[in-house]
């Protein structure tokens, strides 16, 4: 079972108030992961994101994985989920968006979720972009923190509460809900495996909250109201109105990523541009044609929620030239969606 070491404490949220008790506190060192008299653990020396942001540390069964190890499926121990409070709409995003629009003045929406792209060394995990789209005046500044096969350029693929699983599903259907996947019940009830539900009225058939609610629950959201906000914020429409068509991309570019939304997934980019209004932004050239066979979903603000540890999570998708020391991977959630998993090490006594 997860070892509850130095444990991240996730505050009840409200406008202008710190995401996180500590807003930039990192490990001193590793000794978390020491287990035997030849730990390496004083210096982190040999741990690839030493001085992140604590959280509990992963027990990965019969691989012995822990940290940004820590395996995204079963194995006999604990496994990495995505975070919750990553979904668009979440009262954390809400609470960030509100700090930024002090500290910048810009009143934008955030979010995470895929960019594909073949044009950056990382495949875009850690950057972040602009978004325009036809279905809402509030731009999205969304990070990019996974890569998928499914997703193609000029797209992004945002996580909505309910977006639908694609090709995996961490969020329903394991024979142990809490422990192999999020939430308890069936699938029959989160819609198309591409995209969810279509219908807002849908979202309330959900359940409300994972296996291990506290959190959730402690949080504020819930999944049916995250559902729901995906169709009131314009990242999906009604499925009585316009089908299974998303929104269009109007324009998208990168820019510099806001502290705020940094502090929810801790990975940073050390190549980030400067300012949040992108400087050469791509320009969509026609609508979002994914209602049509056979056409793809370039232009298109696609939607997903899988719960599975993303791409950016896994030390061979990063790298140390282009991160920043102590936010080189995004941090995951054990299964309850909230409460954070130590990602200094990859293995235990530190040596990877």
């Amino acid at each position: 079972m997860v070892s509850q070491t130095a444990i991240l404490v996730l505050p009840t949220l409200v406008a202008g108030q710190d995401i996180f008790l500590s807003q930039r506190a990192s490990n001193s060192s590793c000794s978390a992961y020491a287990q035997g008299p030849y730990a390496k653990c004083d210096t982190c020396e040999s741990c690839f994101n030493a001085g992140a942001r604590p959280g509990v540390l992963c027990q990965g069964g019969s691989l012995a994985a822990t940290g940004y190890l820590c395996p995204p499926d079963a194995t006999g121990g604990d496994m990495a989920f995505a975070c919750m409070d990553w979904t668009f709409g979440s009262s954390a995003l809400q609470a960030a968006e509100a700090q930024f629009k002090t500290s910048s003045g810009e009143s934008v929406r955030f979010g995470v979720g895929t960019f594909g792209t073949s044009d950056d060394p990382l495949k875009g995990i850690g950057n972040c972009y602009r978004i325009s789209t036809n279905t809402s005046d509030v731009d999205i500044i969304a990070q990019s923190i996974n890569t998928g096969s499914d997703v193609a350029g000029n797209q992004f693929d945002l996580q909505v509460g309910d977006g639908g699983a694609g090709i995996f599903n961490a969020c329903v259907g394991g024979d142990s809900p809490g422990t192999n996947s999020m939430f308890p019940g069936s699938k029959d009830a989160w819609g198309n495996q591409y995209g969810g539900v279509d219908f807002r009225a849908d979202c309330a058939g959900l359940p409300k909250y994972p296996e291990k609610s506290g959190a959730m629950q402690a949080s504020g959201d819930d999944l049916v109201s995250l559902c729901e906000s995906s169709f009131d914020l314009g990242a999906r429409g009604d499925g009585a109105d316009w089908g299974p068509a998303n929104p269009t991309i109007l324009s998208i570019g990168r820019v510099q990523c806001p502290e705020e939304l940094v502090q929810m997934t801790q990975i940073q980019r050390s190549d980030d541009p400067s300012g949040y209004v992108p400087a050469s932004p791509l320009i969509g050239d026609h609508p979002c044609q994914d209602n049509i066979p056979g056409m793809q979903n370039d232009w298109c603000l696609t939607r997903m929620m899988d719960c599975r540890k993303p791409s950016g999570a896994w030390r061979s998708n990063s790298d140390a030239d282009l991160t920043v020391a102590g936010r080189r991977l995004v941090q995951t959630c054990t299964a309850d969606g909230y409460t954070r998993i130590d990602n200094q090490c990859g293995c235990f006594d530190c040596d990877c």
